[in-house]
């Protein structure tokens, strides 16, 4: 695995991706505390993500077609820059008072445009420059760095934006809590920082020589025809039972379980300790550290057999919802970041083989295609589920959270069942 960072393509590849992944980490827990802050409202900061994610989910399919029309590098280069201005913007309009919530959405949803063409390039990017037979450890490694930005990010943008480290709790929380203006320059100071972290990104990418695709294309994708070239990927998807199993559970967890994190637990914490931000960016990092020993195992294991790979999965996720459950529960934020190093384990290991094994089994022609239709289904559908769970958490936090933990068990559980997990070859 450690062989791939002799290759100077990967290496530079790496070294953007972890920067790049570190400064996504700040800006996910800054945007949402910024609206917690300026508001007070649950709700709100579930619609700010929402707003962000709706023209994410809404164009993402279309970014996939542009990836596999030009490169994943140059669109992951151009995304880049226009999300570095975005920041940059969101940080002088912090630092100099001049921010309104109007404002926030506004850059939020320019954000998720950028974002539609990004999460698809970044995903269709690694078998551009290893060969098939290092997918699985190349997965390992870029997993492992997205778990040490999991681990690192929101830790900084706690540290960044509370200017300070805290863990008081209820006893302390009515005196000290943080209010928008204490936070003010903390969370502007977050935004530059993911704003450097853009642009080592776009030099790093710069540099990388990536192999030519164009002998893969399908001559009939240069139809222009967007609706054809997605109706290919989607029966692509659907002719193998498992890869279709894989899918929709992908979409149940990402549903009900990233909004509790993202929206929910930034409320808990606001709740429950002084000095929230922090607290919460902890606990989050807690689940990268999990996710970094798993990918770094996931990448020196034995691939697992195709047919075994769904009903792992399953049976992960389930683990996953449980673990959910119990943090709402739980006001200790030990025992929080116990059970999200858990579930952190399992996922980044069962991501890293079901990742190499859809890149070898995906033509290469429609790469863009099928990342975008699987980000899709992992973050397009937040928008909705941001908006929802943020409703359900101003009625009731602890209940709405236990409610999706149960949902992800009983429907993983019910899927690992199915007959079609172990179904890996292509259907007529």
């Amino acid at each position: 695995m450690l062989n791939l960072f002799k290759d100077r393509n990967f290496f530079l590849f790496w070294i953007g991706e972890c920067v790049s992944v570190i400064g996504d980490h700040i800006s996910i827990i800054a945007f949402p505390w910024l609206i917690l802050k300026m508001t007070g409202s649950a709700a709100m900061t579930g619609f700010v993500l929402a707003v962000q994610g709706i023209p994410r989910a809404v164009l993402m399919l279309w970014g996939g077609a542009i990836v596999d029309r030009y490169s994943p590098r140059g669109v992951m280069v151009n995304t880049n820059i226009i999300r570095l201005l975005l920041v940059v913007v969101l940080g002088f309009l912090l630092l100099y008072d001049s921010i309104n919530v109007i404002g926030v959405f506004a850059l939020a949803a320019a954000f998720g445009i950028a974002d539609a063409f990004f999460y698809p390039a970044t995903t269709s990017f690694l078998p551009s420059i290893v060969e098939e037979k290092d997918l699985q450890s190349g997965n390992a490694i870029v997993q492992s760095t997205n778990q040490l930005a999991i681990i690192f990010g929101p830790m900084i943008a706690g540290l960044i934006i509370a200017g300070e480290i805290s863990v008081a709790g209820h006893g302390d929380a009515s005196a000290i809590q943080s209010s928008f203006e204490t936070d003010r320059i903390g969370l502007a100071r977050a935004f530059f920082a993911d704003a450097g972290t853009f642009a080592l990104s776009i030099l790093t990418l710069s540099l990388v020589k990536v192999r030519s695709l164009k002998e893969d294309k399908d001559p009939s994708d240069a139809s222009g025809n967007f609706l054809d070239e997605f109706k290919k990927a989607i029966a692509f998807i659907w002719s193998i039972p498992a890869f279709k199993l894989c899918f929709i559970a992908i979409a149940i967890l990402n549903f009900f379980y990233m909004a509790p994190v993202f929206v929910g637990l930034p409320v808990l914490a606001d709740m429950r300790y002084a000095n929230g931000s922090f607290v919460y960016g902890i606990i989050v990092g807690a689940y990268g550290i999990g996710a970094l020993v798993g990918g770094i195992t996931a990448g020196m294991s034995t691939p697992i057999a195709p047919e075994n790979i769904a009903r792992t999965m399953f049976f992960i996720f389930a683990y996953s919802g449980l673990c959910l459950g119990l943090v709402a529960l739980s006001e200790s934020y030990l025992l929080a970041m116990f059970f999200f190093i858990t579930a952190g384990l399992g996922d980044s290991f069962i991501w890293v083989h079901f990742m190499a094994w859809l890149q070898k089994v995906t033509p290469d022609h429609m790469m863009g295609r099928v990342m975008s239709l699987l980000m899709l289904l992992a973050i397009g559908l937040l928008p909705v589920a941001n908006a929802v769970m943020g409703l359900l958490f101003e009625w009731n936090i602890i209940a709405s959270m236990m409610g999706a933990s149960l949902f992800i068990i009983i429907s993983c559980l019910i899927t690992a069942l199915h007959p079609d997990a172990k179904r890996v070859t292509a259907t007529p």
